[in-house]
């Protein structure tokens, strides 16, 4: 089955899909914007597209080894929109995904509850034709006595 099947079938897919690639698009974009920045300083430790990657991706999944880092102003005014973003971005990412499993186990127990309630209706129907059945072989029994001599 296709990634763009599974996205249409799949509400959830669509949403995760979503987030994913604004986490992945703004982890690319903080990475190469912050080289430049990084470049003017001389104690810098981001020197390279591998290291602006490498610090976006470590910035954005709030691990922050601490081995690279923005010296400059604008890089950091970037790592700080960048920490932030990433927070939001995996706090929602992990909200999706809590919101799809409690509607998992909500729809799981509204099944079980309406089976019960299936077969409930059934003992009811059950009862009635035997109380009908019950009913009726009573009042034939109680046919009108005729007169004997």
């Amino acid at each position: 089955m296709s990634a763009s099947i599974l996205v249409r079938r799949f509400p959830l897919a669509r949403r995760l899909s979503k987030i994913l690639i604004v986490i992945f698009t703004l982890t690319i974009f903080a990475g190469m914007v912050v080289i430049p920045f990084e470049m003017q300083a001389d104690n810098t430790t981001i020197n390279t597209v591998v290291d602006g990657l490498w610090w976006a991706i470590t910035t954005v999944t709030t691990v922050g080894y601490g081995d690279l880092v923005p010296v400059t102003t604008g890089g950091r005014v970037i790592g700080a929109f960048l920490q932030i973003s990433g927070a939001v971005m995996f706090g929602t990412l992990v909200g999706t995904i809590t919101v799809y499993l409690n509607q998992v186990q909500e729809d799981y127990e509204w099944r079980r509850i309406h089976e019960k309630l299936d077969r409930m209706e059934d003992n009811v129907n059950t009862l009635r034709h035997k109380t009908d059945f019950l009913i009726k072989q009573k009042e034939s029994t109680k046919a009108p006595q005729r007169w004997r001599l």
